[in-house]
């Protein structure tokens, strides 16, 4: 054999024997793998866009490449095992239904979660962790399936500030229009419903399911929408409402402006979702604190998309 050829054997073989043994120890280290009876997926949180996803996740791949979310599919009665990574922030991963968690995932650490699936039907997982703007729809399925039957589908949970974009903030100072973005981006959607129509199910929540905000002008005690209207030209002009002492276009004004004060500091404060069985599991959707991840004026957009929302005609 040639020297040159030898010298190239000296330098590759050894990238291709460390790279291989280095596949196979992931592989024969991954708690589960090989034991009988039980059902291992490998999950990744990527707070990037907002998924789990049972994908390979790497330092070449993260920033390019769009993960699936991961839909557990397994039959009732099996042993599952999932072995949880983060490719980026913490995360906290829970299945409230099983019993799982909140359980920290840490990037460079990997932690493993093991439940039986006792019983048939569809229930989702979450991450609890504020983890970035995608954090909201950072969920997914779990389909048991009863013997005898065949898996359903679940719809895809999928993050639409990913897929697809909801485009550049708008410029303009109306702030509807500006509430109406933020519901949007800031993953309010995920939870109260499109156009705060609400409806969305918080297992075990003594609230559930998530509160409309389609609502808000009727909580605010507006008596029409002469008010209403009054109500959102008066915060478009005055930032700060708590220094109007009267306005004399709305009705019952000193109450209505109490309300929304109120309002504003739900958003600023966040609220704890309390459980509905204290002996069962913590409810999944909380809603946090928003007073250092929005500015003061964007809240009062918020509030007045959401005054915009209500159907007088149908009240």
């Amino acid at each position: 054999m040639k020297p040159e050829r030898i010298a190239a054997l000296v330098v590759v073989l050894p990238l291709v024997l460390g790279s291989a043994a280095i596949a196979w120890y992931r592989h024969a280290a991954t708690p589960g793998v090989g034991e009988p009876g039980v059902v291992v997926f490998n999950l990744t949180g990527v707070a990037s866009t907002g998924v789990w996803t049972l994908d390979d996740v790497n330092g070449l791949n993260y920033w390019w490449k769009t993960f699936e979310p991961a839909t557990l599919s397994v039959r009732e009665g099996d042993t599952v095992l999932v072995n949880l990574r983060s490719a980026d922030l913490l995360h906290r991963f829970y299945i409230p239904q099983f019993g799982v968690g909140p359980v920290d995932v840490e990037p460079g650490h990997m932690v493993s979660v093991r439940f039986t699936a006792n019983r048939a039907g569809v229930f989702q997982y979450y991450c609890t962790a504020l983890c970035g703007t995608c954090h909201f729809y950072m969920r997914g399925w779990v389909v048991v399936t009863a013997a005898g039957e065949e898996p359903i589908t679940p719809p895809r949970i999928g993050c639409p500030l990913c897929l697809p974009d909801v485009g550049p903030r708008p410029v303009t100072e109306e702030l509807v229009q500006i509430g109406s973005y933020l519901y949007r981006q800031k993953g309010c959607i995920t939870c109260h419903g499109p156009e705060g129509h609400g409806g969305v199910v918080n297992p075990n929540s003594a609230n559930s399911p998530v509160p409309p905000h389609d609502t808000t002008a009727q909580k605010l005690f507006l008596a029409g929408p002469e008010d209403a209207d009054a109500l959102l030209a008066l915060i478009q002009r005055a930032p700060d409402l708590g220094a109007v002492e009267e306005d004399d276009d709305i009705s019952r004004f000193p109450v209505v402006r109490t309300r929304y004060l109120n309002a504003k500091q739900i958003i600023r404060g966040g609220r704890y979702s309390a459980k509905a069985d204290p002996a069962g599991p913590e409810p999944p959707l909380q809603m946090p604190a928003w007073q250092h991840l929005v500015e003061e004026r964007d809240i009062d957009a918020l509030l007045s998309y959401f005054i915009s929302l209500y159907d007088w005609e149908a009240s």
